[in-house]
């Protein structure tokens, strides 16, 4: 399926990217397997190497865990589990030698690093208010992130021409069925 909506702004994109690496609708996963991801993380401008399976496990349940935080629908456990990553992928908070906080990596590069530099992310858009803009596709089968532009900040839909078309047909049936 192709997506109508432009990509987010930013720092926010590779999140959006990371998220989107599995569309669940069309059933592709850009991270299936090791070699996979390697090849994804270079289309992405990052030459990390091939990971291994450790790193390839960390980055699929991270991916995973940044979906359900953005979903919002166990805000406990994907803080629980966001908290994990940080404390094996992130140094601390910092600031810059101008005066501009930086979330430091445990490990410079690889798997870790990436993951370490998207909490980064994850954390600054979080404190700004920008995240609640990047939002999880409410169709359970979709959950493609994408970033809501609209000035109420209500979209729930990734595209109104396949899921939310979908979700009102749904809805106008049932309501239709029970006559």
């Amino acid at each position: 399926m192709v997506h109508a909506r432009s990509g987010a702004p930013g720092e926010l994109g590779a999140l959006e990217a990371l998220c989107n690496s599995a569309r669940l609708l069309d059933t592709e996963d850009a991270l299936l397997t090791p070699a996979s991801t390697a090849a994804w993380l270079r289309e992405h401008g990052l030459e990390l190497g091939e990971p291994n399976r450790k790193e390839h496990e960390l980055l699929l349940a991270f991916r995973e865990t940044v979906r359900e935080h953005l979903a919002g629908t166990d805000p406990a456990a994907s803080a629980a589990a966001l908290n994990r990553f940080a404390k094996s992928t992130v140094a601390g908070v910092r600031w810059s030698a101008a005066g501009e906080p930086v979330v430091p990596p445990k490990r410079e590069g690889g798997v870790e690093g990436y993951v370490a530099s998207l909490l980064g992310i994850l954390f600054t858009a979080g404190l700004l208010g920008e995240l609640e803009r990047l939002k999880v596709c409410r169709n359970p089968d979709c959950r493609y992130v994408f970033y809501d532009r609209s000035p109420g900040r209500n979209s729930v839909w990734c595209s109104m021409d396949s899921c939310g078309a979908r979700h009102k047909m749904r809805a106008y049936r049932s309501r239709h069925a029970h006559r």
